[in-house]
């Protein structure tokens, strides 16, 4: 016939066993601030990357405007000359 054994540990054995877990909770934190750190400078970044895009987009409609007008001012001007 086979005992169940049951661990006990002494006090000493629970007070090391609440001192690794308290380290351990202490460098979640702190990699969990770090975390919240590089989320919020990629959300600054991608705030920025957007911002750029819509200028970036914004001036490739007007450069064919602009082209497409000075061609027209040249053909009224080389009209007028004649």
């Amino acid at each position: 016939m086979q005992v169940e054994t049951k661990e006990w540990y002494d006090n000493k054995a629970i007070f090391e066993m609440l001192q690794d877990f308290k380290e351990d909770v202490q460098e979640l934190r702190r990699e969990m601030a770090e975390t919240r750190a590089i989320i919020r400078n990629y959300n600054g970044l991608r705030e920025k990357v957007e911002d750029t895009a819509g200028k970036v987009n914004m001036l490739m409609w007007l450069m064919p405007v602009a082209i497409a007008g000075m061609g027209l001012i040249f053909t009224i001007l080389n009209y007028l000359r004649r």
